[in-house]
């Protein structure tokens, strides 16, 4: 009979290569399109670092969650220990940046064109590889920063129940932990009031474009929905699913630092949820450029 780490091992595993391959042939295809189009598509860019990232979210936190439910003997040290918490945490702020990026990129394409706005599209598709950039150079310097502050707990090889990472390195006793979390919960919330700003700003866009199609259409029988408002539809799905998947974590964390105890369904249930949000995304990415051919079928 199966024990409660075995399904839980399994449960990952799951989760963790049907992402993982959904998000790799998103990433091809993108990158195809990319290479191979004659004008570089923004979305594209920003398509390609969200799934590298989705990907390696997977890859980082996936894997060593399963080799220890499974008791898989550790052979890294705790350095090496370390460089896996902090690809964790890296790939999971690039997984956030590049999804907040989307959506404001979203927000001003379908943006009305008045003067205003004009100029901003202008600026928005010329410095979108730029911010791209940024966004790695600054990710690469932040998580190093606390990285190297951030000390793991003593224990943290297991020779009979594999590697401590991610969660498991959580130290509810330790000050440095702390103010870690609190940085983390600072930054995530800072882009996450980004994608909700432009989140309304898309809906209200939205509404106001329905509201006058079906002025203008009032009689006729069929409408067609534009390409651009498909995108806008499918980026607000995928803010709205990474908020209900991320939205647990910091309250889960936050309660175990309170109450100075490590509660392992807590921890568990953060783990599950922060992997499914890089497991749907790509489903729900590939519906927002019809040019690439559709893997999924849907």
């Amino acid at each position: 009979m199966l024990t409660l780490d075995e399904i839980l091992g399994m449960a990952y595993l799951q989760l963790t290569g049907i992402g993982f391959l959904g998000n790799l042939t998103l990433l091809i295809l993108n990158s195809f399109t990319f290479l191979t189009a004659h004008t570089v598509r923004s979305k594209n860019v920003l398509i390609i670092q969200l799934a590298f990232s989705n990907a390696m979210v997977l890859l980082f936190r996936g894997l060593p969650t399963i080799t220890r439910l499974w008791k898989v003997k550790c052979v890294l040290d705790r350095t090496g220990i370390k460089i896996i918490t902090y690809m964790q945490t890296l790939t999971r702020s690039l997984s956030l940046n590049s999804t907040c990026l989307l959506s404001v990129f979203q927000a001003i394409t379908i943006s009305p064109n008045n003067s205003l706005w004009a100029q901003v599209k202008i600026k928005a598709q010329k410095s979108i590889i730029r911010c791209t950039v940024l966004c790695w150079i600054f990710h690469l310097i932040i998580d190093m920063v606390l990285f190297l502050r951030h000390d793991g707990p003593k224990n943290s090889t297991f020779s009979k129940d594999g590697c401590s990472t991610g969660y498991r390195t959580l130290d509810v006793y330790n000050n440095n932990h702390i103010k870690f979390q609190i940085i983390i919960f600072v930054h995530d919330t800072f882009f996450a009031g980004l994608m909700t700003v432009s989140s309304i700003h898309m809906v209200l866009i939205l509404y106001r474009h329905k509201r006058n199609v079906n002025h203008i259409h009032s009689k006729s029988t069929s409408t067609k929905v534009s390409p651009e408002a498909r995108a806008t539809k499918a980026i607000l799905l995928l803010v709205a699913t990474f908020v209900l998947f991320n939205i647990f974590s910091p309250i889960c964390i936050f309660c175990m630092l309170y109450f100075k105890s490590i509660n392992m369904w807590m921890i568990h249930t953060s783990a599950l949820l922060s992997l499914c949000y890089p497991t749907v995304s790509p489903f729900i990415l590939v519906s927002i450029n019809k040019q690439i051919p559709n893997p999924f079928g849907c």
